[in-house]
C-alpha cells in the first residue's frame, strides 16, 4: 500500500466521521422536536442549523484536504531526502572500495619513512586512530606530524 493510498484512506475515514457526526446531530435534533409534538416545528431555526451543518461540513473538508496536501507534501520530501541518502551512501561505499584496494597494495610490507606514511593515510582520510594502528606510532606523535604538515 502506497504513502498516497494511505493519506487517502485517511481523508476519507475524516471525511465520513464528519458526515456521520452531522447526521447524529440532525437526528438528535429531530428526536427532541418530536418530544414536543404539540409544538410547531421552527423552520427558521431548522434552516439555520442546515446551514451551519453544512458549514461544518464544508469547513471539515477544507481542512482534510488541507491536511492531505500536508502529508503529501512531507511524503515527498522524505522521498527526496531518501535518494539523497542513498546517493551518498553509494558515494561512501566507493570511497572506502578505493581505499580498501590502496591500502591492499601496500600490505605489510614494511614502511621505509612512517612519517611519510602517516601523511599518505592522513590524506586518503584515515583517523589519527586508524593512522596509529597501521604504522605502529603514538596518537600524540601522529598529531604532531600531521600538525607539522599544515
Amino acid at each position: 500500500m502506497t504513502g498516497e493510498t494511505i493519506f487517502g484512506n485517511v481523508s476519507l475515514f475524516l471525511l465520513i466521521l464528519a458526515d456521520l457526526v452531522v447526521c447524529g446531530l440532525i437526528l438528535v435534533y429531530l428526536f427532541r422536536d418530536r418530544r414536543h409534538k404539540g409544538k410547531p416545528v421552527d423552520t427558521d431555526e431548522l434552516k439555520s442549523l442546515i446551514e451551519s451543518l453544512s458549514g461544518l461540513i464544508k469547513e471539515s473538508d477544507r481542512a482534510s484536504r488541507e491536511l492531505l496536501d500536508a502529508l503529501n507534501q512531507r511524503h515527498r520530501k522524505t522521498a527526496e531526502l531518501l535518494e539523497e541518502v542513498e546517493a551518498k551512501e553509494g558515494e561512501l561505499k566507493k570511497v572506502v572500495r578505493n581505499t580498501e584496494q590502496i591500502l591492499s597494495k601496500t600490505g605489510d610490507a614494511e614502511v621505509v619513512d612512517p612519517y611519510a606514511e602517516v601523511s599518505r593515510l592522513a590524506d586518503l582520510g584515515m583517523r589519527v586512530e586508524e593512522i596509529a594502528k597501521r604504522v605502529n606510532l603514538p596518537k600524540g606523535e601522529i598529531e604532531l606530524v600531521l600538525g607539522l604538515k599544515r
